[in-house]
């Protein structure tokens, strides 16, 4: 249920999880964290994985459903400076809980701490460590400091993709959506393409189920990486190619990094071209998908590995 008719008809929060039965976890999370129950206490945990794979939404069930305890939140994406952490995080950690239980800082988005911040935080992490946890979440790892992962238990969130599958029919059934059987593959494809973001299919699925039927439309992302492969093999001029990317971002939502990854499965396919000019271009858009995950500007990094081909 709801706790607020704000968000009836947002189905991502309408199916956020709510209590642990609710969250989509492989076999030997789920088993881990059930046994955090009967222990009533928890180490240092830091969550990292995909974008809408469940991090907060566990850690907020931790917190409320497993110790319901007393705790702090904080969105280390608005609040990341040492301010933060010398005054809210240490004026709450540095008291006991009222009802005597231990007390728990949870940082959502904590890879956006800063330099400074992340160093404050690893000290306050020991000192207070007799009655206070903090529960880390972040997409990236690495931006995470290694002084502060050797203080926390680190697990990679990846829920499995038939539990994804089972959940979204489910959603669709309760939403009473007819699915025919000519969508059903057309269903299985996006949960494939979107996976592991959880929260980014169910919006897919509200945004394809308006009608009360399903009726999911083909993405035009691969025909758009092969034009723009196209362009490139053709030498066309490199301004005219980015012109026209940035005049069909609308089509493939800005997601550079699938386009990136349609761009490579074209030059994996291609074969017109000798194997060590393949060789050579899909190292090029392989190392351009890993600098997407860290860069600020997608859309640059994208051009440049353009450039490079």
């Amino acid at each position: 249920m709801l706790q607020s008719d704000e968000f009836k008809n947002l189905w991502c929060e309408k199916y956020r999880p709510k209590q642990f039965s609710d969250l989509i976890l492989s076999v030997e999370d789920r088993e881990y964290f059930q046994s955090l129950k009967t222990k009533q206490e928890i180490p240092h945990l830091l969550f990292t994985g995909n974008a809408g794979s469940g991090k907060t939404s566990l850690a907020k069930i931790i917190v409320n459903d497993i110790l319901d305890c007393q705790y702090l939140y904080i969105n280390a994406s608005d609040e990341n400076g040492i301010d933060t952490i010398r005054t809210k995080i240490n004026g709450f950690a540095h008291t006991k809980s009222f009802d005597g239980k231990m007390k728990v800082i949870l940082l959502d988005e904590a890879d956006n701490l800063t330099n400074s911040a992340q160093d404050a935080l690893r000290n306050i992490i020991e000192e207070y460590a007799t009655n206070c946890r903090f529960i880390l979440t972040g997409n990236y790892l690495h931006k995470i400091s290694k002084p502060i992962q050797s203080r926390c238990q680190s697990i990679n969130l990846i829920p499995p993709i038939k539990e994804i599958g089972a959940r979204v029919i489910n959603i669709l059934k309760q939403e009473n959506i007819q699915i025919t059987d000519e969508e059903m593959p057309k269903l299985l494809k996006l949960i494939k393409g979107i996976y592991p973001d959880i929260r980014s299919i169910i919006g897919k699925l509200q945004q394809y189920s308006h009608s009360g039927i399903l009726q999911i439309k083909d993405s035009n992302i691969k025909y758009i990486a092969d034009e723009i492969c196209n362009k490139l093999n053709t030498k066309e001029n490199i301004n005219t190619i980015r012109t026209y990317v940035i005049e069909k971002e609308v089509e493939f939502a800005g997601n550079y990094h699938q386009l990136l990854k349609e761009m490579f499965e074209c030059y994996y396919n291609d074969e017109k071209i000798s194997r060590d000019i393949k060789t050579d271009k899909l190292l090029q858009i392989s190392e351009a998908m890993y600098r997407d995950a860290i860069v600020l500007d997608k859309e640059i990094n994208w051009f440049a590995c353009c450039l490079k081909l």
